[in-house]
């Protein structure tokens, strides 16, 4: 198995799990497992934050802002913007229509229109609003994830590793491809404060 979206590579596992300096000696199935797990860990931390910490290249259907609001309040984390589609079909530009909110920091939660704009938020030409206006573009809290995020999935990747074995629990629990259950106890309090630091409020 190929890591898809992974905040951590196998290779960062099993330094991880070794002293410094050292590798930590597996097989290819050893390796395929480890590799499902920190899939599974990044995903679980995808789920818990309400976010993701790689880019992804998506196309985004909005409404238009009710009451003549200037500023369209966004779904998900935005990074860039490819094209912006309004209601009425013109395409926007940063140039002359519109700010992303923060301007300075990414990642975007909120896209403004400018006041000299000759543009407004607009249904289209049957007089919908829903899901009117498109956003192509790359979204994401970051193109990377951060060094906590990373620290966050190896620990929890190393808990479900030793869960494999039986360590700290009564029974041994088998995990494969097929499905990983992440339980609590999989889930060390450091790596819990490190996600809700990032959970999006909605």
């Amino acid at each position: 198995m190929t890591i898809s979206s992974g905040y951590a590579t196998l290779d960062e596992f099993k330094y991880y799990q070794t002293a410094r300096a050292q590798t930590m000696v597996t097989d290819a199935n050893d390796d395929k497992v480890i590799e499902d797990m920190i899939e599974a860990a990044s995903r679980y931390i995808d789920r818990r934050s309400g976010r993701t910490f790689y880019a992804r290249t998506e196309t985004h259907y909005h409404d238009v802002p009710k009451d003549g609001n200037r500023i369209l309040m966004l779904d998900d984390d935005l990074l860039t913007i490819a094209t912006l589609t309004n209601g009425d079909g013109a395409v926007l530009t940063s140039t002359l229509d519109y700010n992303l909110v923060p301007k300075n920091t990414t990642p975007h939660y909120a896209i403004k229109m400018k006041q000299s704009s000759v543009h407004y938020w607009t249904q289209d030409s049957n007089g919908n609003t829903e899901d009117v206006i498109s956003i192509v573009g790359t979204w994401g809290f970051a193109a990377t994830a951060p060094d906590d995020i990373k620290e966050a999935c190896l620990m929890i990747a190393a808990s479900l590793n030793k869960r494999r074995y039986g360590e700290n629990l009564s029974s041994i629990s088998t995990i494969t491809a097929a499905g990983i259950v992440i339980t609590p106890q999989d889930v060390p309090g450091l790596t819990w404060t490190v996600i809700m630091g990032y959970k999006r409020m909605l």
